[in-house]
């Protein structure tokens, strides 16, 4: 294992007239991406199903993380934290070779993992651990959300609640009666017995006939409220694709303020119902989200503004008791596919990603295009409102991206996932997974 000591080398002010730098020099060499650990050779993975990893430390100290590889194999790894062995499983054998795929992990308080996992498309599927704190033995699979000839399903996002006697939540998506794009919403389903039987499936959110279909992800406290970020498009397809935020809590779903949208059995919630954190609808910028973490109970969200495909505009936001206050990052440059000769870009609003670290959503994890190639960086918010910036790999020899900070870390601890390598489309990739641990 390799532990660095990351470098404060720039310092970032918020102004209105856009972001003010202040530099100063490094004090010793950056470290090369190629230096940093890898999980898996062969491994990647999409930012709508999460959590991707989990930091577990039961009877031993493990990192959980799922993914899937070149052939289609939905993977689940471990890594020993003390002995730095790293295991790995096979989900569900040549599934698709297609990264909307990757599973979710939830650790169970028994040490039991549950892994949930889906086709682009298609059905929903679940396994669970038969030894505690063990990704070598598992029962066998079973489909939550079956697919037929009207509804197809895709991602999953698990949320355990201590409060509401260990209900799992579980979110994703659903297509039908048509694939038709106002026919895509989001479901929700639930389980009050460790994952064993689950609910009838719930419409979450409507987009209400939209010709455009929203994407969502979600945080939770683990013990009465989850957060669900999203959007009503996706921003190839629409210039007007606003972001929006509403909680659960208590059997009922609140705007960000607090004030009541509705109880659960009145689902589902249209979208335009829901309170803006950022309206594309006036500027014609279309908009695409990141990540979600609480901070004092209050939402702090990453998202993207596309002022072109060239020029993808990380920002900042979080909710400070009446408002949300919005800072724009940077500029990360353009798509993060690589294209063959030839190529056409298929995913132009595919950026490299800006996620939080949920122990603390001042700190953020970054990739951005410097001199043709995509590196990771760290940012922090400091008090007097400046952003500290620090680069964790340089002079990388292929791109780095779609961070990933472990969920549940140790205090003070920082454990970042990152994929490095060629990612051309979803279904088409040569990366692998690093690790960074960030102290």
């Amino acid at each position: 294992m390799k532990l660095y000591s990351l470098l404060l080398l720039t310092s970032w002010v918020i102004t209105s007239c856009g972001i003010t730098v202040e530099e100063s020099e490094p004090k010793q060499p950056l470290v090369p991406a190629e230096s940093y650990e890898s999980l898996s050779s062969d491994g990647a993975w999409c930012w709508f199903s999460d959590p991707r990893a989990v930091y577990y430390k039961g009877n031993r100290e493990q990192l959980y993380f799922g993914h899937v590889n070149s052939l289609g194999d939905v993977m689940i790894g471990s890594r020993d934290m003390v002995s730095h062995k790293v295991q790995s499983f096979v989900l569900h054998d040549t599934l698709e070779v297609d990264d909307h795929n990757v599973p979710s992990i939830l650790v169970l308080p028994s040490g039991h993992l549950l892994a949930f996992y889906n086709e682009h498309n298609g059905h929903v599927f679940m396994r669970k651990s038969t030894r505690t704190e063990d990704v070598t033995a598992w029962d066998q699979e079973q489909i939550i959300s079956q697919a037929n000839d009207t509804f197809n399903y895709c991602y999953t996002n698990p949320a355990r609640l201590s409060d509401e006697n260990g209900r799992i939540f579980l979110v994703g998506r659903k297509v039908g009666p048509t694939r038709s794009f106002e026919h895509w919403q989001h479901y929700l389903r639930f389980s009050n017995d460790e994952g064993q039987t689950w609910s009838d499936e719930l419409t979450l959110l409507d987009n209400q006939g939209r010709q455009n279909p929203p994407y969502l992800k979600i945080t939770t406290d683990h013990r009465g409220r989850i957060d669900f970020l999203f959007t009503d498009g996706h921003p190839k397809i629409g210039s007007d694709v606003s972001t929006y935020h509403m909680y659960y809590q208590g059997d009922s779903f609140y705007q960000t303020s607090g004030d009541p949208i509705c109880p659960i059995e009145k689902l589902p919630i249209a979208i335009k119902s829901v309170n803006k954190v950022y309206d594309a609808v006036p500027t014609q910028i279309r908009s695409w989200i990141w990540d979600i973490a609480l901070k004092d109970g209050k939402p702090v969200i990453t998202y993207a503004r596309y002022h072109s495909e060239h020029d993808h505009i990380y920002h900042y936001a979080h909710w400070n008791g009446d408002q949300w206050e919005d800072h724009e990052i940077v500029n990360s440059g353009s798509w993060m596919p690589s294209l063959w000769q030839g190529d056409v870009v298929r995913e132009a609003h595919y950026s490299g990603g800006i996620v939080l670290n949920h122990a603390d959503p001042t700190e953020i994890f970054l990739s951005r295009n410097i001199a043709g190639k995509f590196e990771m960086e760290r940012r922090r918010l400091l008090p007097t409102g400046r952003w500290s910036s620090t680069p964790i790999t340089e002079n990388s020899t292929v791109n780095n991206v779609r961070p990933y900070v472990v969920d549940q870390c140790p205090p003070g601890q920082t454990i970042l996932l990152w994929m490095h390598g060629l990612y051309r489309h979803y279904t088409e990739f040569d990366v692998e997974i690093k690790m960074g641990i960030i102290k």
